[in-house]
């Protein structure tokens, strides 16, 4: 096993596992490397990297069980004795005793979280870690999905794999921050960590129709924003998607205006508002899809750039 995915993949549980030990906090995961780089050629050959890691760890932090040196006449006559307590006090070899419990959790859904949150949030769970980044012209480090996927129980030997989004390598074409008020919004809705800039007043739109608006200073608390647009959002990426994420594909797309058709029906024409629009579509496929539409929320932003619109189109 490659020695550095086996460090991404266990590290955590090694860190804990020192600190069970004795070790403190801060001085852990210096100890689990050292340990590692050790046994770097072990880990190579070993079929499991742990029954190599995990003893060399506790030596490294209890110290090597020292030997008594007996006569050889005494341990002649006693080995009778010695046989038979030997016998009792061998340890049964699929008894670990030693070995953290294993627990066991279910993948929650990811989306809408930073990476750090939701390395955070598993680890809170005792489940590994690793990441896997994806270069996309969207604001580095957000949550596309987990493998395996959402709704998945894993034991705290398994390691679930973040996909996330990196900054590319190549040019993105400027759209000026629709891309990050988008993902504002996605946290804003399902995380609370961010929130996009929004007008005084914001106006809600379902299926082309405006049901209503609500100050910017209520949308925490507001009956209507949370039954028109949180909750439908939310319960939406809740449903594990048919997809390699498991969670709904986002996709951003600026305009300069606001779209004339979602889905082939009309969209929503805020009144007042005239500046660009940003639209994202949360595309889960199968069932949750029935018109073969994902949900679609339109973003249209006032003249100084700030969201006075938001309207959704169900799938």
């Amino acid at each position: 096993m490659d020695v550095e995915d086996y460090r991404a993949a266990r590290r955590t549980r090694l860190v804990g596992l020192a600190t069970d030990l004795g070790v403190p906090a801060d001085e852990a995961g210096s100890v689990v490397d050292r340990v590692i780089e050790a046994q770097r050629r072990r880990i190579l050959r070993a079929d499991d990297p742990d029954d190599v890691v995990v003893p060399a760890l506790r030596e490294e932090v209890l110290g090597r069980p020292r030997s008594r040196l007996v006569p050889a006449v005494i341990l002649a006559l006693a080995a009778v004795v010695v046989a038979a307590f030997a016998l009792a006090l061998v340890p049964d070899p699929d008894e670990r005793p030693d070995d953290p419990p294993v627990r066991t959790a279910t993948v929650p859904s990811l989306l809408g979280l930073t990476t750090e949150e939701a390395t955070s949030l598993l680890v809170r769970n005792h489940v590994a870690v690793a990441v896997r980044a994806v270069p996309q012209c969207n604001p580095a480090g957000q949550v596309l999905g987990s493998v395996p996927s959402m709704g998945t129980t894993v034991t705290s030997d398994e390691v679930v794999t973040v996909i996330a989004t990196a900054a590319p390598t190549w040019t993105c074409p400027d759209d000026e921050g629709a891309r990050d008020t988008a993902w504002a919004l996605l946290r804003f809705l399902l995380s609370g960590t961010a929130r996009p800039d929004f007008a005084d007043t914001v106006s809600v739109h379902v299926d082309g129709t405006q049901v209503g608006a609500v100050r910017s200073t209520d949308l925490g608390s507001s009956g209507l924003w949370r039954t028109v647009v949180r909750d439908p959002v939310v319960q939406y990426v809740a449903r594990p998607a048919p997809n390699d994420l498991g969670q709904p594909v986002v996709s951003v797309t600026p305009r300069r205006g606001p779209s004339p058709t979602t889905c082939g029906r009309p969209s929503a024409r805020p009144l007042r508002v005239a500046g660009r629009s940003t639209r994202i579509v949360l595309t889960a496929g199968g069932r949750a899809d029935v018109r073969g539409c994902g949900l679609t929320i339109d973003l249209v932003e006032d003249g100084r750039g700030r969201v006075a619109a938001v309207a959704l189109a169900g799938p």
